[in-house]
């Protein structure tokens, strides 16, 4: 027993030597607890303000109406917009859902016996979660504008009175005609019968007479000139041709650490080759194979599963600029853990937290709005815009020079930052 644990002993004496791996292996579950803490904080009051295009084709008082009372419920953070523009940023990604009020919205609104309200969802394909909520929040208000018109006495009034002209204009004489009349008026006593039965304060759908719903919600999604994904595979195969540049980096990068630790690194310093040709040869090395096979898994997935890139070329600079980002991370990797441990720990602890930041598992909605800001710096991100504009959102060249720089960018600036540091480390 004793020899047990003396062994035991040991074997933690080497951990906490071992400063990184014992960081990641200690104090990073608390980071990481901390981390998803501070994101779904606000998930007990609902997630944050959802963006949202709206388009008022309508305009008028009662589609504004509508509006002021969206914007009083919370939970919506509303833009009005052109349609173009509106389609044009659901398109690129920069909003998750367009809503638009269609002409004769606010005269249904204001006469829902006749006609119900209808408005138009078009939705980023990635974002039906934000959807559904959307959805739920204009159904609610809907509802509470419903609620109000049949608490008002002298609205439902001209509404019931402009009924009555219409029918009795256009409808001949019959007892099918009679009978509404007299549910018109009878209508109109409404919110008296209410207030007589206590239902005050009951829910919308309990004095809404039970007709249905109070909006009519049509959905689409985003086909601008083609452009929406051909299918869920479009989606998915950004998403595993991001996690090839993630495992391929963190493998690497480990690689260097054995190498030094076994001593293999400095075996091939001794030989007739320079530091520079070792780092050229690991960044060619971490760059073909994560370029080669990203290349394979999206050419299986336009061959078998359907997936049709809006343009070919632009895919091509995408999976060049990702794999030179990841190349250079690579390389910083590498230096910051000494031992196979520690690097392993550094690789993963540092790609978990980039990912979700960057919307690779946590979709960016739902973070509080100071971690939505602070995303730009997750290469991720980036790295998904870019392959989601050349495979389905129809970037043009322009569209597509932003991600790509800063996708470059940081492998530059990583590459030369572990590339001096190791050349410091050997001497």
């Amino acid at each position: 027993m004793n020899k047990i644990v003396a062994m035991a002993a040991k074997d933690i004496q080497i951990l906490f030597r071992d400063k990184l791996g014992f960081f990641f292996t200690v104090f990073f579950p608390l980071m990481m607890a901390i981390f998803f803490g501070a994101m779904f904080a606000n998930l007990s009051r609902g997630p944050a303000s959802i963006p949202v295009a709206l388009v008022d084709e309508d305009r008028t008082a009662g589609s504004q109406r509508f509006v002021t009372r969206l914007e009083a419920a919370g939970g919506l953070a509303l833009d009005q917009i052109p349609q173009e523009q509106a389609l044009d940023q659901v398109r690129r990604g920069q909003t998750g859902v367009m809503v638009t009020l269609t002409p004769g919205f606010g005269a249904a609104l204001d006469n829902p016996f006749r006609i119900t309200p209808e408005v138009e969802l078009t939705v980023d394909p990635t974002q039906f979660a934000a959807a559904g909520m959307v959805r739920g929040i204009l159904l609610e208000a809907a509802g509470a504008e419903l609620q109000a018109l049949m608490s008002d006495t002298e609205r439902i009034q001209a509404t019931n009175d402009q009924n009555r002209r219409l029918i009795e204009q256009f409808a001949p004489p019959s007892p099918a005609r009679d009978d509404f009349l007299t549910f018109i008026d009878l209508s109109a006593r409404v919110p008296a019968l209410v207030g007589q039965l206590g239902l005050d304060g009951a829910p919308t759908d309990a004095v809404s007479g039970g007709f249905g719903p109070p909006l009519e919600i049509g959905q689409t999604e985003v086909q601008a000139e083609q452009r929406g994904p051909s299918n869920s595979y479009a989606t998915s195969f950004g998403q595993a041709m991001l996690w090839i540049l993630i495992g391929g980096s963190v493998s690497f990068s480990m690689s260097i650490a054995i190498e030094r630790s076994r001593g293999t690194l400095m075996r091939l310093l001794v030989a007739p080759i320079t530091t520079r040709h070792l780092l050229a040869a690991k960044g060619l090395a971490c760059l073909t194979t994560t370029l080669v096979t990203s290349t394979a898994l999206i050419t299986l997935g336009i061959t078998v599963f359907g997936v049709t890139p809006t343009s070919y070329p632009l895919l091509a600079l995408a999976l060049l600029c990702g794999s030179i980002c990841f190349c250079g991370i690579m390389m910083a990797l590498s230096v910051i853990g000494k031992t196979e441990q520690a690097a392993a720990g550094v690789g993963w602890g540092l790609a978990l937290p980039f990912s979700m930041l960057g919307g690779g598992m946590v979709p960016l909605f739902l973070m509080p709005e100071w971690m939505q800001r602070i995303a730009n710096i997750s290469p991720m991100k980036w790295t998904l815009i870019a392959y989601e504009g050349a495979i389905w959102r129809g970037f043009t060249l322009n569209e597509m020079l932003v991600p790509c720089a800063v996708l470059v960018g940081i492998g530059v600036v990583a590459f030369t930052a572990g590339a001096s540091r190791l050349r410091w480390d050997t001497g």
